[in-house]
């Protein structure tokens, strides 16, 4: 299988009639504020932020049923993986191209920067796994003292 794109969104719909799939909210770029006080003290702190990685891959080999096994990691702006996803799909024979839709509940971050999620092909017939494409998530972090005396 070859990869042709993705997509990092907060939301997508495929129309159940003609099979077209629509992304909503492509992000780039995620802003938050955090309290200074309270801010990253395990060194990592998860944003409770919902989103996609979208992929479409063509088939190859339409002659025969294939196997796609992907793995998503997600880099801190170190190279340092904070999470790791896996999903395998069987794809029947003759299936031209294929759209996979990774559901992705809290972003765990250690500082403002740039994070990567790093879409993993296993290889055939084998255990590694190879890349196949990476997608940049800036993250800036404003950091504000909360007034607890306020209400």
């Amino acid at each position: 299988m070859k990869h042709i794109w993705s997509v990092l969104c907060q939301k997508s719909s495929v129309d159940i009639e003609s099979n077209l799939l629509s992304l909503f909210d492509c992000v780039e770029e995620v802003n938050f504020v955090v309290d200074k006080t309270n801010a990253l003290k395990d060194d990592k702190l998860v944003i409770p932020i919902e989103f996609q990685l979208v992929s479409f891959w063509i088939i190859e080999d339409v002659d025969k049923d294939n196997v796609l096994e992907i793995k998503i990691e997600l880099l801190d702006p170190h190279k340092k993986i904070l999470n790791h996803f896996k999903n395998k799909f069987n794809i029947k024979k003759g299936i031209l191209r294929f759209r996979n839709r990774t559901k992705i509940k809290g972003l765990p971050v250690t500082e403002e920067g740039r994070y990567t999620f790093r879409v993993k092909q296993k290889v055939r017939d084998g255990e590694n796994y190879k890349v196949a494409t990476e997608l940049p998530l800036d993250i800036k972090i404003a950091y504000k003292l909360l007034d607890i005396n306020k209400k």
